[in-house]
């Protein structure tokens, strides 16, 4: 059985941050329960990543990051994502793993060269290039690299599992 995939656009990225940091404290919650309910396994996964990380301000931005992708896909295919089960997260825990090797491989002075073409060979180019931006900015210097390098292998694969059709 092969998947298809919708490819994510900055313009569903955009839309989607947009309306989270327009939402009060209440619609936020209810769309994190919605989340929550639709992706308990999903939502498992990255809970158990983010006690890991020791800094909750990396945790609370999992939880953001997580909303803003599925609500990107949901709004790109005007429809619910697909739902993770917990046998897939064996093999998101393995995709995950072989993402962060291939990130710490990666040598300083061609870091940026090779997360480009990361992102170019990403079956969601988009989601994976602000991911990116997102962990490889100045905001998660205080972190160790491996545990930003953690975050965004696990966010990433998430976003490309999470769209596929």
């Amino acid at each position: 059985m092969s998947t298809k995939e919708l490819f994510v656009t900055d313009n569903a990225i955009d839309l989607a941050i947009e309306r989270l940091e327009n939402m009060d404290t209440t619609e936020i919650n209810n769309l994190f329960e919605t989340l929550s309910h639709d992706q308990p396994y999903l939502m498992g996964f990255v809970v158990g990543l983010g006690e890991g990380l020791d800094n909750n301000e990396a945790e609370e931005d999992l939880f953001y990051l997580t909303m803003v992708i599925w609500h990107s896909i949901e709004l790109s295919q005007n429809d619910k994502t697909i739902k993770i089960e917990e046998d897939k997260l064996k093999e998101l825990e393995e995709k995950m793993m072989n993402r962060f090797d291939e990130v710490m491989s990666f040598t300083d002075e061609n870091e940026e060269d090779e997360i480009a073409q990361m992102i170019a060979t990403s079956s969601q180019p988009a989601l994976v290039s602000y991911l990116a931006d997102e962990f490889f900015s100045d905001e998660y210097t205080n972190l160790a690299e491996e545990k930003v390098a953690k975050m965004f292998s696990c966010m990433s694969v998430v976003a490309e599992k999470l769209a596929e059709r």
